[in-house]
C-alpha cells in the first residue's frame, strides 16, 4: 500500500507500484513532558480563534523517507496574510511538486486555495477553491462542485501537500475540535500530549510541541504535532515524515510516543472484536468447503476447529460437532482457506483491512525492518488484529534515484552483510530493488540461497528479467518487469517512470507465441521461477483516468472514508494525447501475459502492492478476466503461495491438522468470482472476526 495512507492528503495514487519503504530507527527515548491526556472533542476548551500571522517570513520543513532527506516543504508568509507553499518530494525516481497560494479566515479555515504542479506520476495539478460569504466553490482536474454552507467548514485540498494537516489542525482547534469538511465529511480532533524540544544553540527558551489525533480523514487517527504558533511542527510516521528542518533529531522521540498511542488503540480493537471460541471447539456446519487442490466444493460439509487447528472436515451428516462446541450454521455460504496477499507493504490499518477481507497471511516485500518486525510480533501473537506476516528483506543500492531503504549494498561485503542482517532476524526472503548493481545480484542470490532464503525483486537498472533469473531470482515482482525484458537495453533507466510508460506504449507489440517469448517462458519454467504480477496496480496506472473511479476501486469506492475515496479520482499515468486506447490495450496485453504464464506452468502469486484487502479481491477478478478459472484464481491466493513459501503442510488449504485460517463468504465465488468480496467472517488461528465489525472500526461501511 503500498507508505501508509497517512492522512489521505498526500497521494493514494503514489501508492501504485510504490514499492519503497522505511522509517527511521525506533529507540528508547525520554518520557514526554506530561502523560498524554485523553480528552474527547467535546471536552477540549474552545479558545479564541488564532488570527493569521501577518509578519512576512519563511519556514522550511524537511521530508524524510527511511532516514534520508527526500524533499522540502517551504512556506512563505506574506505581510498581506497570503501564504505560498512549495512542496517537492523526490523518492524512488519520481515524486510530486506543488505550488500553492492560500488565504485564511480568522479561525484558520481556508477562504481560497490555488495550486499547480504535478502528481507523483506526472499528472498535472490545477486546483482552485474559494469561499465567498457562505458559498463554497472548488474545481480541480479530478473534481468540481459548489455548495452553500452554514457554519465553519474546511476544504481539504486534493493537491498533495503535507501542510494541509497543519491548517486543518489549527481550524479544528479554533472551532471546538470538530468541523465540517468540503467537499464532504467531518473531522474531529483530540489532544494527545506535549513534548519538550531539545534546546537549540542561541535560543534560551524552552519550546513545547503538542500532539493531536485527527479523525475523519483516513482509516486510522492521523497524528500531527503543532508548535506554539499553532502551526504544523511535523508529521511523523515510521515510513514518511516531515518536520521543521532544525528538528529532524526529534523524530524518534515523537514516533515512540505515537507508537504507544497506536499500540493502545490496536490492543483495544483486538480485545473488543476478536472472538475466541470455547475450549470444546467451533463447528462450522452445512457450508460448501473449497478443496483448493481439486478446485471443487465439498458440499454440505462441517469443519471443526479446536484451538488454532482444524480437527475435522467432512460431510455434515457424518461429522458431529463436539459436545459444548460453538455452532455456526453456514447454510448457503462458502468456506475457503484464508487468503494470502503476496505483495504488501504493511501499514497501520492493513491488519484490520486484511482480516475483514478474508486475508489471513500477508507477505511484506518492502518495509522498514523494525516496523515490520513489530507487526509480525503483534499480529502473529494475536496481541493485535492482523494476518500472519511473512517477511522479505528489502535491499537497495544507493544514489539519487534509489528508493529510501535502511539496508543498502554497493559492494560484495555489503551485499553479504545485508543478507546476514535479515537472516539473523528470521526473514524468509530478500527483495532486490531498482538501483542494485547488476554484478551484485548473483552475490546476493548466492548468499540468500546458502542461508535458506528465497530471492525476489524488481529487475535492477541495466539488467533484464532473463539475466536476473539466471543470476538466481526465484521470483519476479510485477508483470511489467517481464515486458521490459523485450523492450529495453542496458542504457534504459528503469529507475524512473519509464518502467511503466515503455510498457504502456509497447506491450501489445510483444508476440507471446513468438520464439523470444517462448524461450523466456521456458527459462522461467526450467528455473522454477514464480511471478507476482500485481495486475491491480497496472490497471490503476494504465486504465484509471482523472476524475473517474477506475474499475478496480469503483465497486467499493462509496464504502470508503470520503477523504480516502477522493484520492482515487486522481487517475494513473498521464496519458499522452492520442494514447488513451493504446494504454488500455496495453493493460489487456498484461492480462494475456498472465494467462500465458499460467499455460506455461509458471506459478502465479496474488498480491496487491496497494489498498489492503479490497485490491486482493480485484486481483483475483483480473486473473479470471485473463482466462483463469475462478478456482485457479483463488488457488493463487491460497495453496499456491503456501507452496511457494514452503508452508503448504500447515496452511493454504482446509484439511485436518492445518492452521485454522479461513474465510466465510456469503455467496459462491466459483460461480461469480466477484462474490469473493462478500466475506462475512474471517478465522485466523482459530480466532473469529466479523468483517462488518472490523470495517466499521476503520470507517468502511457495508
Amino acid at each position: 500500500m503500498t507508505r501508509s495512507l497517512f492522512a489521505a492528503l498526500i497521494s493514494v495514487a503514489s501508492l501504485a507500484a510504490l514499492d519503497a519503504c522505511g522509517p527511521p530507527n525506533d529507540g528508547a527515548v525520554p518520557a514526554p513532558v506530561m502523560p498524554p491526556p485523553k480528552p474527547t472533542a467535546s471536552e477540549e476548551p474552545t479558545p479564541a480563534p488564532t488570527p493569521p500571522v501577518l509578519t512576512a517570513r519563511t519556514t522550511k520543513k524537511t521530508i524524510v523517507i527511511q532516514s534520508r532527506p527526500s524533499g522540502d516543504s517551504v512556506l512563505r508568509y506574506g505581510a498581506d496574510g497570503v501564504v505560498d507553499n512549495h512542496y517537492e518530494e523526490h523518492e524512488n525516481g519520481r515524486g510530486p511538486e506543488v505550488n500553492a497560494k492560500i488565504r485564511f479566515a480568522a479561525d484558520g479555515t481556508l477562504t481560497s486555495f490555488d495550486a499547480t504542479g504535478h502528481e507523483t506520476m506526472g499528472t498535472a495539478i490545477d486546483e482552485h477553491f474559494t469561499l465567498t460569504g457562505k458559498h463554497a466553490k472548488w474545481k480541480s482536474t479530478a473534481e468540481s462542485g459548489e455548495k452553500d454552507v452554514e457554519g465553519p467548514v474546511f476544504y481539504v485540498p486534493l493537491a498533495p501537500t503535507i501542510e494541509s494537516l497543519g491548517w486543518l489542525a489549527r481550524a479544528l482547534k479554533n472551532n471546538g475540535g470538530k468541523i465540517a469538511l468540503l467537499p464532504e465529511g467531518e473531522a474531529r480532533m483530540e489532544r494527545t500530549g506535549d513534548w519538550q524540544l531539545q534546546k537549540q544553540d542561541g535560543d534560551p527558551k524552552v519550546h513545547v510541541v503538542t500532539g493531536y489525533a485527527i479523525y475523519g480523514i483516513s482509516f486510522e487517527p492521523t497524528r500531527v504535532w503543532m508548535d506554539e504558533k499553532d502551526e504544523l511542527f511535523g508529521y511523523v510516521d515510521a515510513w514518511y515524515s516531515v518536520v521543521t528542518s532544525t528538528a529532524v533529531s526529534e523524530m524518534p522521540a515523537l514516533l515512540n510516543i505515537q507508537k504507544g498511542l497506536d499500540a493502545a488503540r490496536d490492543e483495544d480493537i483486538q480485545k473488543r472484536l476478536a472472538h475466541k471460541p470455547p475450549p470444546e471447539g467451533l463447528a462450522i456446519q452445512h457450508a460448501r468447503v473449497l478443496d483448493v487442490v481439486k478446485g471443487k466444493w465439498i458440499e454440505d460439509a462441517t469443519v471443526v476447529i479446536k484451538g488454532d487447528k482444524i480437527v475435522a472436515v467432512g460431510p455434515s451428516k457424518r461429522t458431529p460437532a463436539p459436545k459444548g462446541a460453538e455452532l455456526v450454521d453456514a447454510q448457503g455460504k462458502s468456506l475457503i482457506p484464508g487468503m494470502w496477499d503476496m505483495h504488501s507493504h504493511l501499514g497501520p490499518s492493513d491488519g484490520v483491512l486484511d482480516l475483514a477481507a478474508g486475508v489471513t497471511t500477508a507477505r511484506d516485500v518492502g518495509n522498514d525492518p523494525d516496523r515490520l518486525d513489530a507487526y509480525k510480533e503483534a499480529w502473529d501473537s494475536g496481541r493485535t488484529a492482523g494476518p500472519h506476516v511473512v517477511r522479505a528483506g528489502f535491499i537497495e543500492g544507493r544514489g539519487e534515484k534509489a528508493a529510501g531503504a535502511k539496508i543498502t549494498a554497493e559492494t560484495e561485503d555489503e551485499a553479504k552483510a545485508a543478507v546476514a542482517f535479515y537472516k539473523k532476524r528470521g526473514y524468509e526472503q530478500i527483495k532486490i530493488y531498482n538501483s542494485m548493481k547488476p554484478e551484485l545480484v548473483p552475490v546476493l542470490a548466492q548468499a540468500a540461497h546458502e542461508a535458506g532464503m528465497r530471492v525476489s525483486g524488481h529487475i535492477p537498472v541495466h539488467m533484464r528479467a532473463e539475466e536476473a533469473v539466471r543470476a538466481g531470482y526465484d521470483e519476479v515482482n510485477h508483470v511489467n518487469m517481464l515486458f521490459l525484458n523485450f523492450f529495453i537495453d542496458k542504457d534504459t533507466d528503469t529507475r524512473t517512470p519509464l518502467r511503466f510508460t515503455i510498457v504502456a506504449d509497447r506491450a501489445p507489440e510483444l508476440d507471446l507465441a513468438g520464439k523470444p517469448a517462448k524461450d523466456f517462458f521456458k527459462l522461467l519454467k526450467d528455473k522454477k521461477t514464480t511471478v507476482d504480477p500485481t495486475l491491480v496496480v497496472f490497471e490503476g496506472l494504465f486504465v484509471d483516468r482523472v476524475g473517474e473511479y477506475g474499475p478496480g476501486i469503483k465497486p467499493v469506492a462509496t464504502r470508503l472514508p470520503v477523504q480516502i475515496r477522493r484520492q482515487f479520482l486522481r487517475g494513473g499515468l498521464p496519458v499522452p494525447e492520442g494514447k488513451d486506447a493504446r494504454y488500455k490495450e496495453s493493460f489487456q496485453a498484461m492480462l494475456k501475459m498472465v494467462k500465458a504464464l499460467k499455460d506455461n506452468g509458471t506459478p502465479i502469486a496474488a498480491g496487491t502492492d496497494s489498498l489492503a484487502g479490497f485490491f486482493l479481491h480485484r486481483e483475483l477478478e483480473l486473473y479470471v478476466a485473463a482466462g483463469l478459472t475462478p478456482a485457479e484464481a483463488i488457488a493463487t491466493a491460497t495453496i499456491v503461495p503456501a507452496r511457494i513459501m514452503k508452508k503448504e503442510k500447515t496452511t493454504g488449504s482446509i484439511a485436518v491438522g492445518m492452521e485454522a485460517d479461513m474465510a466465510l463468504i456469503d455467496g459462491d465465488p466459483l460461480i461469480r468470482i466477484d462474490n469473493i468480496r462478500k466475506v462475512v467472517r474471517t478465522i485466523k488461528s482459530g480466532v473469529v472476526y466479523k468483517s462488518s465489525d472490523l470495517y466499521k472500526e476503520v470507517g468502511v461501511t457495508q
